[in-house]
């Protein structure tokens, strides 16, 4: 009997592997040159223009730089001859004892640091408010006193905390022809505070400007201010601005109004 021929198109298995139908093995991946590689991140173009400090920035830090040294020089080379390190602060904190003038400016210094003297007495407006009973009065009313006139309002803090050093000041000079007057410049509708206020200042009295006169006429822009006058009711002094007054330097300044 004759065998059978097998079809000479059909393929027939080349290797033993592809008889058993085990899988090829794929070709060996030779690894690519380092130089032939991508570039590093570090070694980009952009990271390097990124490291690199702006033109600008570089500028702005120079100008700076030069003019932190313009100005250490200039500090320098300014101080004018003769004085001595550290009196410059000392002039800059004590402003008003250079604007004290005249005999009274010897008492511009410690708890008056900040006062203001004239030349000579100045004549000042007269002006009218009212007392506790709401009975009008005038500032010329207290003529023949020496008159420490202290403008306040109840919402001034500064105003507050110096009241109690005034109420002192009263009760030092009672009977002694000071009067130490707090004039408050509250609105009608505040008149009940102000009244309890003062009630625990004693002796201090109650005085009230309802209509905003003594800051306007006084050129008052800030509380507290307090104008000393004297007997004859001229400015002779004044201070803007919170103080202590019950204190040597007041009553010194206060006694030699009273010798005149």
């Amino acid at each position: 009997m004759t065998e059978p021929r097998l079809n000479e198109d059909e393929a027939t298995p080349s290797t033993e592997s592809e008889i058993q139908g085990e899988p090829s093995v794929a070709p060996a991946v030779m690894p690519i040159a380092e130089d032939a590689a991508e570039p590093k991140a570090a070694n980009t173009p952009r990271v390097r223009k990124m490291k690199r400090p702006p033109a600008a920035v570089i500028a702005v830090v120079t100008i700076v730089v030069l003019a932190l040294v313009a100005l250490v020089t200039w500090r320098l080379v300014a101080k004018p001859a003769g004085t001595v390190p550290g009196t410059e602060i000392a002039a800059t904190n004590a402003p008003a004892v250079a604007q004290a003038k005249g005999p009274l400016a010897v008492y511009a210094k410690g708890a008056l640091a900040k006062l203001v003297t004239n030349e000579a007495p100045v004549t000042i407006a007269d002006i009218s408010f009212i007392d506790r009973n709401q009975k009008p009065v005038k500032l010329s009313d207290f003529k023949g006193q020496v008159v420490v006139l202290n403008v306040w309002a109840t919402w001034c803090a500064p105003c507050r905390f110096e009241m109690p050093t005034l109420a002192k000041l009263q009760e030092h000079y009672a009977g002694k022809g000071v009067k130490v007057l707090p004039l408050s410049v509250d609105t009608e509708d505040k008149f009940a505070d102000v009244k309890s206020f003062m009630d625990v200042q004693q002796p201090l009295e109650v005085y009230a400007d309802q209509e905003f006169q003594a800051p306007s006429k006084y050129n008052i822009t800030g509380m507290p201010g307090t104008l000393i006058l004297d007997k004859q009711g001229r400015q002779v002094a004044r201070l803007d601005g919170e103080a202590k007054w019950d204190t040597p330097e007041v009553q010194a300044l206060l006694d030699r109004l009273l010798a005149e």
